[in-house]
């Protein structure tokens, strides 16, 4: 083994500091510059010891120094977990240094030292909150009476924050126009106090001297406990941002309210909830690759076993988007029902049916696919025609006269430029002569009434006029043969 640098021999340079200072969970980097300094060339190899259990990494580890690379920088790379057990670790690196074609070795050993930021001492574990030491007399002068006494330092500024909040900022909140901040506070508030409550009961327990594998343990709990906690804020704070949006927009009838936020309150519940506990999970150290992957195919099995529930959802969501019709329209169905909108759900509509008094739940494929006639769109009026046929030799211009009259005088029909009542002479019938009435009824939920009295009152005037309605006649003519004809076919 060479014990001194000739010029003739490689030169390892240092080009960095050798005792670093580092936090936990971060990695530290030591670089060398290995130098050909010869004619000869080399094959040389790197080799690190120490650092305990701790990760590391030499690159390169395999090198050759020879014309056309007559040097080679050298990374050592250790990262400190989470729990180091030391507050400090060294390390050597042997470079050895074989001259191409020969069997003759040549090894240089270096040393780095890394000093762990962060460790707990026998000093800090008899500290409360690491800021003072332990003033509790015997035998609570211990890391456990640490331990108490920071758990209750920890729970008092809790509810010193949360007493803050609820008689300062809440206060400040209420002299704002908006209710979103003050809801804001309001979700916050609770969480607030026992995720600081929790932070200073872990970090307490810190301090003791318990064993890694329940510090790791306790370490990974809590975390997820945080993460379920943002989780849940996260989510609240986005449903109440949503409403805000909803009431500006003009409440839960506008578009926003009725079409939008129902979208995208689902999708925040699939991103934040089911996102949020999947980044937890890995967070934590459980492995969700393979889980992913389960999903993935579990969806696939789900999507063939589950595609009416499929169906009905994105039908749902297209009759949200596409709007055909909204909470409370009246509409009329393939069947010949009339019903108004109660619910339009992501599987399924809720209809009332108006003549049957009957809650109808029909799937949203089976609504998307059929044709719908929204009656109520684009206003409330409705147009509707009474045909009437009177007897041949009727007077035609005093049925007209009451067919206009009766009509036109019903508080009912639409007097307005445009939509006036109509009569029209429609054509000759077999048995009649056949006349429309058109007629626009003010309010679409009105039309069999108002109908209804029109055709009484049509029927009162013609009683009146002598004007006859006729039913279907037909005459039959039977041709009788003469009896001489008929005796000789005998």
């Amino acid at each position: 083994m060479a014990t001194s640098q000739e010029i003739s021999t490689p030169l390892i340079g240092e080009d960095d500091v050798y005792e670093k200072e580092a936090s936990i969970e971060t990695s530290v980097v030591f670089n060398w510059t290995v130098y050909k300094n010869s004619t000869q060339d080399y094959v040389v190899t790197v080799h690190a010891d120490g650092f305990g259990h701790w990760s590391k990494h030499v690159s390169p580890s395999y090198f050759i120094l020879d014309e056309e690379h007559p040097y080679e920088i050298v990374g050592l790379t250790a990262y400190i977990p989470q729990f180091p057990q030391k507050d400090k670790r060294d390390a050597s690196i042997t470079f050895t240094f074989r001259p191409i074609n020969s069997t003759e070795k040549t090894q240089f050993t270096k040393h780095a030292t890394i000093n762990v930021l962060g460790i707990v001492t026998e000093e800090e574990e008899n500290s409360v909150i690491g800021l003072f030491k332990n003033p509790l007399p015997e035998p609570l002068d211990n890391p456990f009476g640490a331990f108490i006494l920071s758990v209750i330092l920890w729970a008092f500024i809790a509810f010193v924050i949360y007493f803050f909040i609820k008689l300062v900022l809440i206060e400040v909140a209420k002299k704002t126009k908006t209710m979103l901040d003050d809801k804001l506070i309001q979700i916050i508030r609770t969480p607030f106090l026992f995720v600081i409550i929790l932070y200073g009961a872990i970090q307490s327990i810190f301090k003791l001297n318990i064993g890694l594998g329940l510090q790791i343990s306790i370490n990974q709990i809590s975390v997820f406990i945080f993460f379920v906690i943002g989780i849940y804020m996260v989510y609240r704070i986005f449903d109440e941002i949503l409403e805000e949006i909803t009431i500006k927009k003009g409440g839960k009838t506008s578009l926003f309210g009725a079409v939008l936020r129902p979208v995208f309150r689902k999708i925040g519940i699939a991103v934040i909830i089911i996102g949020g506990l999947i980044y937890a999970l890995s967070i934590v150290g459980i492995q969700v690759t393979a889980l992913l992957a389960g999903a993935g195919v579990l969806g696939l099995v789900i999507a063939f076993a589950a595609q009416d529930t499929l169906s009905n959802f994105f039908s749902g969501i297209h009759l949200l988007l596409d709007r055909p019709f909204k909470i409370g329209d009246v509409i009329y169905l393939e069947t010949g029902e009339y019903c108004r909108v109660e619910n339009v759900g992501m599987r399924s509509t809720k209809l009332y049916s108006i003549f049957d008094h009957e809650l109808i739940i029909l799937p949203n494929n089976s609504i998307a696919n059929q044709k719908i006639i929204n009656i109520v769109k684009p206003d409330v009026k409705i147009r509707k025609k009474i045909e009437v046929g009177v007897a041949y030799g009727s007077d035609l211009k005093k049925v007209k006269e009451i067919l206009y009259t009766a009509a036109e005088k019903h508080p009912r029909v639409v007097h307005e430029k445009g939509f006036e009542p109509q009569v029209r002479f429609n054509g000759f019938g077999q048995s009649s002569l056949d006349f429309i009435v058109y007629l626009w009824i003010d309010e679409v939920m009105n039309q069999w009434e108002v109908l209804s009295d029109i055709r009484t009152e049509i029927d009162d005037q013609f009683r009146k006029e002598n004007i006859v309605i006729p039913f279907p006649q037909r005459t039959v003519w039977l041709k009788q043969m003469d009896e001489s004809k008929s005796q000789k076919k005998t």
